[in-house]
């Protein structure tokens, strides 16, 4: 409660002050767009200052630009830098609203600096959009996806063990949340709760996160949020550019090594490509008392793009493949009913595990092909058409330890081929206007290949999908509306044989529409208001309706639900953010109602007892939920070179037709860091800091009793110590990390770990980064 009352004392303090923070005389704007004098190209990613008054933006992904509030009769220096280019200024004095096209001229190039053109995947929304720092993404480079964006409040990671992670975002996960890869929407076999997004990190440079229902822009599925990870644009200039990345991880005794190289064509302008590769390999990991056996991972990773741009268009070319095998813990599969409860009870291995590099049954094995074309027209007018066509075979292979020698043999043996097409027109802004507009088109295919002498736990099916929407935005001075709808069908085709053999299965069709209405009110430059009402939705997958049989990676026993209906989500998101001077706060409120959820509720008490182990038995169900709940960002710097920072994070979410909590919903978590930007005066080395970081995460009391195997874990203190800093080595530069987690190699439990009933999580952590860029 006294939380509750920090967060409604921020926010009606937030809503006096901005009162008070508009000046009659600063209501002016100017708009424009930032080109390539050569090509006429948009650019993306250019700085632009206004003088006096210290205003300051960046270019969105199609060289767009806005400056409000701005004074009359007063004079301004609008000032545009980019890498590669020559600045621009130009004097204004302002006596009405001001539109303008900024043509930058090519530099001399120096010491190999690269120029990019490029159409950034631009995020407009209501909706609270945060991003992952650098140096965030730095501390945690080497690991998951999901470490990746749990950095940021109100994310934290759905586990399987200690070498599989997902994303969860306000107490939502798998295909609740949205992912985006290189502008493509994901599509693997994310059902699973042991099934990670297949995505190389290394692949990204842009790491974005959308927390309200964004079911309009993105279509079905994004219940719970969307992620973003984007590369970097690609050069125009022909010079040989890159990095080499090397990490060390002390648990685990793990290495990644991963490089990209990249550059223009030399005589034809426009043409650029860029290859890039990682390769992960590490072992058994240990907790603070112990090793975890059988869990190694091995990584190989590989992309290639092609880009030409030619006046108003652009043509891009993308292929990656991610390929991984790892191993799931062996202490997890068990054999009789005695033995599972005791290891329960005892919440820690029997046996004793050596570090070995081996991976064994059970084992995973997944390789994601990813292939992409796109073509971009930015019109003289300021509109802009892009049509993407995606296709995508995830292939995943699950296997158990079996008798008479098939081992080699996997228990589950799934192909699953998306194919994509999406096409989207943004109209130039009229006046204060501008709509955008599009359609989303998606084939799925997913079949079992015969052969593994086990009946699939769900059947082959077939899934087409057909979205239309249009969202309308009036752009004000002090204040931004967005009013969007959609339509969706999805027809799904399902065929399988059960244990039995039993045919089952049939055709289900769904449908929705999907609305959002928002705005974002600027009141002063330093308060921001933004708020969204959106309705979301999506259909059950195939194991929700149809599975019975056991999930051996996650070493559960599934039962499904044929009956099952779309889950239709309405979620409002509230979120004021301050900026002045040496404080920042940031702050999203938000309440969401789920109708018929879906969720996984395990049966204490049942197991099902198989010829390769015991298994805890979880059965879908359905029902109403709400979700409550508020996630803070806060930064303070104490001097010139100290800054604090505090993030908060908790949820409320209950089962409204039975009065009851929902289980795994992620407990409230508080994070404090002190960061110490070390002042060296050598001229070879820069920006190097020092970080500590504490972490509490409170026991999940919110939990029904006698629901689950084995209660909440007890509440937890981690203390991280991370420390880095950038080398000049001639022309180059070398960025140089290391990072301690679990500094006190405390154990403890996490309870969205699904095997939190066998094991503890990880111990101690040390990793070492070298990163040199050319």
């Amino acid at each position: 409660m006294r939380i509750q009352k920090i967060f409604t004392t921020i926010l009606f303090s937030l809503f006096l002050s901005s009162v008070y923070a508009q000046t009659e005389n600063c209501t002016l704007t100017i708009r424009g767009r930032v080109v390539d004098s050569d090509t006429q190209l948009p650019l993306a990613g250019v700085t632009i200052k206004a003088h006096p008054g210290g205003h300051q933006i960046i270019s969105d992904g199609h060289g767009y630009f806005r400056f409000s509030q701005l004074c009359q009769d007063i004079h301004y220096v609008l000032t545009a830098t980019s890498v590669g280019f020559d600045s621009l200024s130009i004097p204004l004095l302002l006596d009405t609203d001001e539109t303008l096209t900024l043509a930058l001229h090519h530099g001399h190039i120096v010491l190999h600096d690269v120029n990019v053109v490029g159409h950034q995947q631009t995020v407009s929304t209501a909706n609270p959009v945060r991003t992952v720092s650098r140096e965030q993404v730095a501390q945690v480079q080497g690991k998951t996806l999901a470490d990746i964006f749990s950095t940021l409040p109100g994310v934290s990671m759905l586990q399987t063990g200690t070498t599989i992670a997902k994303p969860v975002i306000n107490g939502m996960h798998g295909n609740r949340i949205l992912i985006l890869n290189n502008g493509v929407r994901q599509e693997g076999q994310q059902w699973g709760s042991e099934h990670a997004p297949e995505i190389d990190p290394f692949i990204a440079k842009d790491f974005k996160l959308i927390k309200g229902a964004e079911g309009v822009r993105y279509g079905a599925d994004a219940i719970g949020g969307v992620i973003i990870t984007s590369p970097p644009p690609l050069p125009i200039d022909p010079h040989l550019s890159g990095e080499l990345n090397a990490i060390y991880q002390a648990n685990g005794r793990g290495g990644v090594l991963s490089g990209m190289l990249q550059s223009g064509v030399k005589g034809i302008t426009g043409l650029a490509w860029r290859v890039q590769g990682t390769a992960k390999r590490s072992g058994n990991v240990s907790t603070a008392d112990y090793y975890l056996g059988n869990t190694g991972v091995a990584e190989y990773n590989a992309s290639a793009a092609v880009r030409y741009s030619h006046t108003h268009s652009a043509f891009d070319a993308y292929y990656s493949r991610f390929h991984t095998s790892l191993g799931i813990f062996t202490g997890a599969h068990v054999g009789t009913i005695a033995d599972i409860q005791a290891r329960i009870e005892a919440g820690e291995p029997f046996e004793t595990y050596p570090f070995a590099y081996g991976i064994n049954a059970p084992r995973q094995r997944v390789t994601h092909d990813l292939g992409k074309l796109k073509w971009h027209r930015d019109q003289a007018s300021g509109g802009s058409l892009d049509v993407q066509y995606g296709i995508q075979r995830n292939h995943r292979q699950e296997y158990d330890i079996r008798r008479a020698g098939r081992d080699a043999l996997p228990m589950l043996d799934m192909v699953l081929t998306t194919q994509t097409l999406d096409a989207t027109y943004q109209t130039p802004l009229y006046g204060k206007w501008r709509t955008q507009a599009g359609t989303n088109l998606t084939l799925q295919v997913n079949n079992n290949v015969p052969g593994t002498l086990n009946t699939p736990l769900i059947p082959n099916y077939d899934s087409f999908t057909a979205g239309a929407f249009a969202i309308q935005r009036l752009i004000e001075n002090t204040h931004e509306w967005e009013l969007g709808i959609r339509y969706d069908f999805r027809t799904f085709d399902a065929a399988g044989f059960d244990r039995y053999q039993n045919l089952y299965g049939g055709q289900r069709d769904f449908h929705n529409v999907s609305g959002s209405f928002g705005g974002v009110w600027r009141p002063g430059n330093t308060w921001q208001l933004r708020s969204n009402i959106g309705l979301a939705w999506r259909a059950p997958n195939a194991n929700e309706l149809y599975s019975n049989g056991l999930h051996h990676g996650a070493a559960l026993y599934e039962i499904g639900d044929a009956q099952l209906n779309s889950e239709h989500g309405y979620k409002w998101v509230v979120s004021p953010s301050y900026t002045r001077g040496s404080v920042a706060i940031d702050l999203d409120l938000y309440g969401q109602y789920v109708q018929d959820y879906i969720y996984a509720q395990p049966s204490p008490g049942e197991f099902l007892q198989t010829i390769r182990g015991t298994f805890p038995v979880f059965r879908y169900e359905q029902t109403d939920a709400t979700f409550f709940g508020a996630d803070l960002s806060t930064k303070y710097q104490l001097s010139h070179d100290l800054e604090y920072q505090l993030s908060a994070s908790i949820i409320r979410a209950r089962d409204i037709s039975n009065d009851v909590f929902l289980p795994y919903i992620p407990a409230d978590r508080f994070n404090h860091r002190l960061r110490w930007q070390v002042p060296l005066t050598s001229k070879r080395t820069t920006e190097t800091y020092i970080t500590f970081e504490h972490r509490w995460v409170l026991q999940q009391k919110r939990y029904e009793p006698n629901t689950d195997y084995a209660p909440p874990p007890p509440a937890y203190h981690l203390f991280a110590l991370y420390a880095g800093s950038k080398l000049a080595v001639g022309a180059h530069q070398l960025d140089v990390g290391v990072s301690v987690n679990n500094a006190l190699n405390t154990p403890y439990r996490e309870y969205m770990n699904r095997f939190r009933y066998y094991s503890h999580n990880l111990g101690r952590e040390i990793g070492i980064r070298l990163s040199y860029s050319f």
